[in-house]
């Protein structure tokens, strides 16, 4: 009987996990059948599975693209595919590599997952977790779901799931040949969603985000700049006062943020480097600058701002530039260049609050009580209700998020046709 036992035992271990392989199928006709951008029949599908049923089906998604097995636990999820399962999963990869464009299946793959995390239903909301050494001892080293803080103004809301879709994206993403090189499509994704994470303010995904990005694209000036401008939001004074006054429950902690400085010093480093495959990078000169006058490197800071000034032909770029150009002269005590600057940074939004404290400052410092005064008046009268929409610097750390919807609609345009 014992024998039999053990015969049953592993008979049903090496069966085919039929849901698994129902799930695959479906997937498959997913991708075929989602159109990039919309709220289709396949989306509501797919986004209606639980993250429990992404989880079962994410390692036979990899199999079945290729998704390349360079983090150990890809490794794990393809060894716990049975023979029966990998042999059919193979069968279908080269079907799908006969009926058409393998790599323009991937790429609709990544569509179809990137607008389940974008367009999906609500995240889910989960208890707060507890941190490992707040655990008992036989609890210890359990591996747990990541779990997103939100909060508002300070204040945590709740606890959110971490959408498994963004997961599958970054495989699929990877399973894109890298040689001869990547397929610009790549770099692509990375910005787009990137930026998408910005302009949610969702940072833990962001920050997990670029460190990918920096093994898979890791010279893409775009992407470089992507994540510089996460890095000086981290070093902004709003993220570091909410690590500062945010106390979270259960023994956890923030992680992530660093120092002032050493943020700004990682975006200087990815700037330099985006640079340097395009020196004539309007945004990038513009936020180099801004980061150096943040490290008190003001004389440094003055030629790429400049070069901003000059190349740019966009007007807030031009205002932002010439408001830090006023910041670093004003700093070196070179009064009627702040002066000039910051004149110039007023005139192309008259409201702006930033460039009129610091005309007011410039004034100041040359002794001009009287114009300091005046300059300020402006602002001190005006209502905060009528103050929305007048000065960009409010948006300045939002960093790329002011080009998420672009990035998006490129990414998704050239795949909006069916896999035939």
């Amino acid at each position: 009987m014992r024998l039999a036992a053990v015969a049953l035992a592993v008979v049903l271990s090496e069966a085919p996990n039929e849901r698994a392989m129902s799930m695959l199928r479906d997937w498959v006709r997913f991708v075929d059948e989602h159109t990039a951008g919309e709220t289709d029949a396949a989306l509501d599908s797919l986004t209606a599975w639980t993250y429990n049923d992404l989880e079962l089906l994410l390692g036979y998604v990899e199999a079945l693209t290729e998704v390349p097995l360079n983090i150990p636990v890809r490794g794990i999820r393809k060894r716990q595919i049975n023979d029966f399962d990998l042999a059919e999963i193979k069968a279908r990869t080269k079907d799908l590599q006969v009926r058409g464009d393998f790599d323009r299946f991937r790429k609709r793959a990544v569509i179809l997952h990137t607008d389940a995390a974008i367009l999906g239903a609500a995240p889910v909301v989960v208890a707060a977790p507890v941190a490992d050494k707040s655990r008992p001892p036989w609890r210890r080293g359990e591996p747990e779901p990541r779990v997103d803080v939100k909060s508002l103004d300070g204040r945590v809301e709740s606890f959110e799931r971490a959408n498994p879709n963004w997961q599958y994206s970054m495989g699929l993403v990877e399973s894109l040949p890298a040689a001869p090189r990547r397929d610009r499509f790549v770099a692509q994704w990375y910005r787009a969603v990137g930026a998408y994470f910005a302009k949610e303010r969702n940072y833990a995904d962001a920050i997990g985000h670029f460190e990918r990005a920096q093994l898979v694209v890791p010279d893409d000036p775009l992407v470089l700049y992507g994540e510089a401008c996460l890095q000086e939001t981290l070093g902004a004074p709003r993220i570091q006062n909410y690590v500062r006054v945010t106390t979270l429950p259960n023994g956890l902690v923030i992680r992530g943020v660093s120092l002032p400085q050493t943020h700004l010093r990682r975006a200087e480093s990815l700037l330099r480097k985006a640079l340097a495959a395009d020196s004539h990078f309007v945004e990038a000169n513009l936020r180099l600058g801004r980061v150096l006058t943040q490290l008190q490197r003001h004389e440094e800071a003055l030629p790429y701002l400049q070069a901003a000034i000059a190349d740019s032909q966009d007007r807030t770029v031009t205002y932002y530039a010439h408001l830090f150009s006023g910041d670093a002269a004003l700093a070196l005590g070179r009064l009627p260049d702040s002066r000039l600057s910051y004149e110039i940074a007023v005139a192309l939004y008259p409201d702006s609050q930033a460039s009129r404290l610091g005309l007011a400052a410039a004034f100041r410092a040359a002794g001009d009580r009287p114009a300091a005064l005046a300059t300020l008046e402006r602002t001190l009268v005006k209502p905060p209700a009528s103050r929305e929409g007048d000065d960009p610097w409010w948006d300045y750390y939002f960093g790329d998020a002011a080009n998420v919807d672009r990035l998006i609609e490129e990414l998704r345009e050239p795949l909006r046709s069916r896999q035939p």
